[in-house]
């Protein structure tokens, strides 16, 4: 009973404690840096959490492949109801999941390349 408690705890502690450690080495990376008045330009880009082109399209990236991975979901429900399928049930679900996340990223990259090549041009 108390190892059902205290596996679950420390895990998530281990976590914790991880995640602060690299969040806290970072800033007082970040911190000696600025004291010491090593800031430029070229340093920007390597301590930022941004890069030199933004994708300004990643919303509809992430929002493509959680539509399509639940529709693929959604279609998975009537066909259990077969013989074939109900035997295959986990494949059939990994099956879905990517097939529709693939199918979002490609439709992704057909609006964004349109979009880039309609502003370019």
């Amino acid at each position: 009973m108390l190892t059902e408690v205290l596996i679950p705890i420390s895990m998530f502690a281990a976590i914790a404690v991880v995640l602060w450690k690299y969040y806290d080495t970072k800033h007082k990376t970040r911190m000696a840096v600025i004291e010491r008045g090593l800031v430029d330009e070229n340093l920007k880009y390597l301590f930022g959490s941004f890069s030199a082109r933004p994708n300004r399209f990643s919303v509809l990236k992430w929002g493509l492949a959680a539509l399509l991975i639940g529709a693929a979901l959604l279609c998975t429900i009537p066909l259990q109801q077969y013989s074939w399928a109900a035997q295959h049930e986990g494949e059939l679900i990994t099956g879905m999941i990517f097939l529709g996340g693939g199918l979002a990223f490609v439709i992704y990259y057909g609006i964004v390349a349109k979009r880039e090549k309609h502003e370019a041009g």
